[in-house]
């Protein structure tokens, strides 16, 4: 990912996860609501967004975080 610095890479790990839980943690509790609809529909639509957004976000908002962390020179 080329971040600037093990240390930055850890600072930025770490500020991204205390941000996705804060992020989750109302998602979590309002719930899901049914929708009538089929099996194979729902696992495609649930593995788009959770399975790709599982892979993708963590490495934009790492790398995002670790760049203002490199200009702010907290690292």
């Amino acid at each position: 990912m080329r971040l600037a610095s093990p240390e930055s890479a850890i600072l930025s790990a770490v500020i991204f996860n205390a941000l996705i839980i804060v992020a989750l943690v109302p998602l979590a509790l309002r719930g899901v609501h049914y929708a009538p609809i089929g099996a194979a529909a729902l696992l495609r639509r649930n593995l788009l967004i959770y399975g790709l957004g599982g892979i993708v976000a963590p490495f934009l908002g790492i790398k995002l975080i670790d760049l203002v962390i490199q200009i702010l020179g907290v690292a």
